[in-house]
């Protein structure tokens, strides 16, 4: 307390307060001289003792310092084994608070002027460049994801810089990072099932423009099994008329029959021989019928490579040395057609 009281030498004294306080009207003046002395060492002291004698030698040793200091001790009251007066330290606490205040308005305002650029508002460049710089740290961040996680498997390897630029702009808008590559991922795996070739893939930009990675279709078994349709082939032996299909092209080695005599050939060209044949036959035949010999003659005239004029050429040329060898050849592809013509109900 004593250095508070070096720090604050001298308190209010409110004269007013002070004679129209009805104990201090009742004092002689000797009471009113002890009342302020005691004021005073208090102030110093922070309190006073209750000791009588130690009062009267604070005091200067007043001869009647006994019967005055029943007067004025009705101005203090004790607590703790000391002397206090009220008012006196009211005042002390209002003077310690206003100290503190000023104290504490003080440091504030050093602070603000040793600290001004701190706390002085950043101008509007320096917020625009603030910005800048963490857009920029963003992109390099969204450009090493592009590289890792999303071209680095992209099965298209065409306009990188485009589709760059535009995950970027993807993700500075908003979109996750999961959500780009997880539906890349299912579209990767439809792909596959589907056999679709890299040069029927789109291209990166594309994808990505067309915001691909949000289809729902793309985890829905139904549409990738429709996406994964396979070709298949259709044969037809031209000596049995047997029937097989085949998902992938028939090699020359793999088109002899399981009959041992003919080969596969595509259903489609058989047929479109069958009708060609047909049509030969009927415009060879007179209006009356001939008999079954003969129009296999000129129906077989057609088929096995050879031309129904060739055919039916050969067979009328009495001078032929090979007559007799083309004969038998004749009458075997005639079986031969007929027996294809019977087994795929022709007429």
């Amino acid at each position: 307390m004593q250095n508070k009281m070096n720090k604050a030498p001298a308190f209010q004294f409110y004269a007013g307060d002070f004679l129209s306080d009805i104990d201090v009207q009742i004092m002689t003046m000797a009471q009113r001289g002890i009342y302020i002395t005691l004021l005073a060492h208090e102030w110093i002291e922070g309190s006073l003792p209750t000791d009588t004698r130690h009062l009267n030698i604070l005091c200067g040793k007043h001869p009647n310092f006994n019967s005055d200091w029943n007067v004025v001790k009705n101005c203090f009251y004790e607590d703790g084994g000391r002397l206090y007066n009220k008012r006196l330290e009211a005042e002390r606490s209002n003077l310690i608070s206003y100290r503190e205040r000023m104290s504490n308005n003080g440091k504030k305002g050093a602070n603000a002027r040793w600290n001004g650029k701190a706390m002085a508002k950043p101008s509007n460049k320096e917020v625009e460049n603030k910005v800048n710089k963490s857009k920029a740290v963003k992109e390099k961040v969204y450009e090493d994801e592009f590289e890792s996680d999303f071209w680095a498997i992209y099965p298209r390897r065409d306009n990188k810089k485009r589709a760059k630029d535009k995950y970027v702009k993807l993700r500075n808008g908003g979109v996750d990072k999961s959500n780009i590559i997880n539906g890349l991922k299912a579209y990767i795996k439809q792909w596959k099932q589907a056999g679709t070739e890299s040069e029927f893939i789109p291209m990166a930009s594309t994808w990505l423009n067309q915001e691909r990675y949000d289809d729902e279709l793309i985890s829905s078994s139904k549409v990738i099994q429709n996406l994964s349709i396979k070709k298949s082939y259709d044969w037809m032996c031209i000596e049995c008329g047997k029937e097989k299909t085949t998902e992938v092209e028939l090699k020359t080695a793999d088109k002899l029959c399981e009959c041992g005599d003919g080969y596969y050939e595509s259903k489609n060209m058989v047929m479109q021989q069958i009708a060609i044949n047909k049509n030969t036959t009927n415009k060879l035949q007179p209006d009356t019928k001939v008999s079954g010999a003969a129009s296999n003659d000129a129906s077989s005239a057609a088929i096995g490579g050879s031309s129904l004029t060739a055919l039916t050429d050969g067979a009328g040329n009495d001078d032929s040395s090979d007559e007799k060898s083309s004969k038998l050849e004749k009458e075997k592809f005639d079986k031969t057609f007929k027996n294809l013509v019977t087994s795929l109900g022709a007429h």
